[in-house]
C-alpha cells in the first residue's frame, strides 16, 4: 500500500501567506507515486476523499471547509482525520504545523501518538517563546499586557516540554535544531524551501523608479523585527552624500507601523521622497517587483525571534537571481557568501551597512552578472525542494525506508 503523509494545523491551506506556502513545498518534497501528502485545515464536518483537490501531483488539499476553533470541534476534527487517513493508507505520518489554537496541538498528539499509536511528527520553525521579543518589555504601566506577555511566554515554555513525545522535529535552521534537541535527539533540518524552475508570472506595472539605485524590501514590514528604524537611518546617510536611491517597499503593515517609520521617522531622516510603499501585492505583482530591483535587503538585527528564526524573504530573493545584502542572524552565512553570491554584513551595525551600500552603488555593474548567477545557483542548491525528497521520506518512513 502507498504511504502518505498527513498535515494538519488551523491554517487555512487555501490561503497564500508564508506558512502555507512552506507547507505546499513540503508537500511536493515529499510525494511522488508511492506516496502521497494530504493537508486539512481544522474543521468541524466529516472528511473524504472527495473533499480534497489535487493541487500537485500526489498532493491533496482539503476544499473549503466551515474552519473551527472550538475545543470540541477540534476533537471532532482531529477523529475525522483519522478517520479518513486509515482508508488510504496503513503507512501513515503526521505532520503538525504549529498555530496559535494551543489545543490541536496538545488534543492531536494525545489522541494520534498515544491512543493511536501513531508517527505524529513537529514543525519546529520558531522558539514561539521568543516571537514577542521586539514588542515592549513587560511593566507596570501596562499591566494587562504584561499579563498576557507572561502567560504567552508560560504556555510555550511547558508545550516545549512535549517535543519529547513526537517521533521527530523537522527543523528551519541550526538555531533551532540545536534547541529542539535539548528535548527530542531526532531532528532533520529543512530550511525554506522553493521552486527555481516555477515560470513566474510577471505584469506591466512598475515598481522602480527611472535613474535611481532601487532597493527592494518585500514581506511583513515590521520596524523593530526587520530593523528598519535603523536601515532608515542608513540610508539617511546616503541622502547626506548625495546618492540617488529609492526604498520600494511591499507587504502587510499596521496603520501605525506606517505612521512611526514611513512618515514620521522617514521625514525625520529627509527620506520620505525616496521610499515608495505598493502594498500587498499578489504572486504575480511580486514578482514584477522583485524583478524589478537592483538590490534586495533583509537588514534583521538580532533578536532571540531572529536568532533562531530564518526569513523566507532570502529564498524568495535567490530564486529571482538578484544581488541580495542581508545581515549575520540565524543560517544566512550558511548561504551567502560575501561579493560572492550576495553581500552579508554584521548585524546591528549601521556603519558597516552605509559602507557596504557605497560599495555595492560604486561598483554595481562590475558585480552584478557574477552575483546573479551564482544566486540563482545557490537556490538550485541549497532551497530547491526536490533535493529533500530522500532526506524527508527517510525521515518520516523511518521503519519502511
Amino acid at each position: 500500500m502507498k504511504k502518505a503523509v498527513f498535515i494538519y494545523s488551523n491554517f487555512d491551506f487555501s490561503v497564500k501567506n508564508a506558512g502555507v506556502t512552506r507547507m505546499m513545498y513540503y508537500a511536493q518534497a515529499i510525494a511522488d507515486q508511492d506516496t502521497s501528502v494530504y493537508l486539512a485545515t481544522c474543521c468541524t464536518s466529516s472528511i473524504t476523499k472527495h473533499d480534497f483537490e489535487e493541487l500537485f501531483p500526489n498532493v491533496f488539499v482539503l476544499k473549503t471547509k466551515k474552519t473551527t476553533q472550538s475545543f470540541f470541534g477540534t476533537i471532532a476534527y482531529i477523529k475525522n482525520y483519522y478517520r479518513f487517513s486509515k482508508t488510504v493508507s496503513d503507512n501513515s505520518a503526521y505532520l503538525f504545523y504549529p498555530s496559535p489554537l494551543v489545543y490541536l496541538e496538545i488534543i492531536a498528539l494525545f489522541y494520534l501518538k498515544f491512543l493511536k499509536k501513531c508517527s505524529v511528527f513537529y514543525e519546529l520553525n520558531e522558539v514561539r517563546k521568543h516571537t514577542a521579543t521586539f514588542h515592549q518589555a513587560v511593566s507596570f504601566r501596562r499591566p494587562l499586557y504584561s499579563i498576557k506577555k507572561m502567560v504567552y511566554k508560560t504556555v510555550f515554555n511547558v508545550l516545549e516540554l512535549a517535543l519529547k513525545s513526537y517521533d521527530g522535529l523537522i527543523c528551519i535552521s541550526t538555531a533551532i535544531e540545536k534547541y529542539g534537541q535539548k528535548f527530542n535527539k531526532r531532528t532533520v533540518r529543512v530550511p525554506i524551501l522553493t521552486n527555481p524552475y516555477f515560470e513566474k508570472s510577471v505584469s506591466s506595472n512598475t515598481y522602480a523608479k527611472d535613474k535611481s539605485f532601487n532597493i527592494g524590501f518585500s514581506g511583513s514590514i515590521h520596524p523593530s523585527k526587520e530593523n528598519l528604524n535603523a536601515f532608515f537611518e542608513v540610508l539617511g546617510r546616503l541622502k547626506e552624500n548625495e546618492i540617488e536611491f529609492t526604498l520600494n517597499l511591499c507587504g502587510p503593515i499596521k496603520d501605525t507601523h506606517k505612521v512611526l517609520l514611513l512618515d514620521n521617522h522617514a521625514s525625520a531622516l529627509g527620506i520620505k521622497e525616496n521610499i515608495n510603499f505598493y502594498g500587498k501585492l499578489n504572486a504575480q505583482e511580486l514578482s514584477t517587483f522583485l524583478d524589478q530591483q537592483e538590490l534586495l535587503v533583509i537588514p534583521r538585527g538580532y533578536t532571540l525571534q531572529n536568532n533562531f528564526g530564518f526569513s523566507t524573504k532570502l529564498s524568495d530573493y535567490l530564486d529571482h537571481a538578484k544581488p541580495i545584502l542581508v545581515t549575520d542572524v540565524s543560517d544566512n552565512k550558511l548561504f551567502i557568501e560575501d561579493g560572492i553570491n550576495g553581500f552579508i554584513v554584521p548585524p546591528n551595525n549601521n556603519d558597516l551597512m552605509y559602507e557596504k551600500l557605497i560599495y555595492i552603488i560604486t561598483n554595481y555593474k562590475e558585480l552584478n552578472e557574477s552575483i546573479k548567477v551564482n544566486a540563482r545557483e545557490t537556490s538550485l542548491k541549497s532551497f530547491y525542494y526536490k533535493n529533500y525528497h530522500k532526506p524527508l521520506n527517510q525521515f518520516l518512513f523511518k521503519t519502511a525506508s
